[in-house]
């Protein structure tokens, strides 16, 4: 009888102490911490505190959080998961820094593909005139050769257009009739090319509507400017319904 009794008052010590806890806890469920953003050592320490465990999975580069940011975790914050359940951590390492290269003395075309290369996007091209060196030569760009860069950077490069002598600015004929374009074109040593004549559908006739060379292209002294006039204005064609 007392043999009976202590086996049965080992069980329910059992039942009380380990399998009734243990299965309790088996179907616990918590809120799972947001730690997007966090620095992952607190990252780390917060999800280790709700009894989670943390795994640093990987690193990548990144243009908005800083190095050492979680920037996604699985399962996501806000989740009810079990406790004791891993959860993966993405990483920042920062912006993606490169070596800027040297694209002083390159044509524009190869530089374009230079920076192609380092993963860099160009920013913008002015043009200057220098004596030294010839047209369409890179002599100047922003960063510097090897500054090391962030790829989301713009590079911003500065192009020989070659010597200013002997060279002129087309002027703006649109606008004008054919006699005042050849008196402006004159004043300038510059020819007049071919002439178009087209209908359409607002200006006036007689009146230049288009030229080419464009206003503003520099062009060398003797240049024809071809011109495109207004034969005639018509209406423009109504929709059929």
């Amino acid at each position: 009888m007392m043999i009976v009794f202590l086996s049965l008052f080992a069980f329910v010590l059992l039942l009380d102490k380990i399998l009734l806890p243990w299965y309790v806890k088996r179907g616990e469920v918590s809120v799972l911490p947001k730690v997007i953003g966090m620095n992952v050592d607190a990252a780390v320490a917060t999800l280790s505190q709700a009894g989670y465990d943390p795994i640093r999975y990987e690193t990548r580069f990144d243009d908005k959080l800083k190095e050492g940011t979680i920037i996604r975790q699985t399962p996501e914050g806000g989740d009810e998961t079990k406790p004791g359940r891993k959860v993966y951590l993405i990483i920042s390492s920062g912006k993606e820094m490169v070596v800027m290269p040297d694209l002083t003395g390159k044509n524009l075309k190869d530089a374009r593909i230079m920076l192609v290369r380092a993963n860099l996007d160009l920013g913008k091209t002015d043009m200057q005139f220098t004596d030294s060196i010839a047209g369409g030569i890179v002599f100047r760009q922003t960063p510097a050769p090897g500054t090391k860069v962030a790829t989301t950077q713009k590079i911003d490069l500065i192009v020989s257009q070659g010597s200013r002598a002997g060279k002129v600015a087309v002027p703006d004929l649109t606008g004008l009739s054919v006699n005042e374009a050849m008196l402006r074109l004159g004043n300038l040593r510059l020819g007049k090319g071919n002439e178009t004549e087209s209908e359409r559908t607002e200006g006036k006739p007689g009146m230049i509507y288009e030229q080419a060379p464009k206003a503003g292209e520099l062009v060398v002294e003797g240049t024809a400017v071809d011109i495109f006039i207004v034969k005639a204005v018509v209406k423009p064609p109504t929709e059929e319904h």
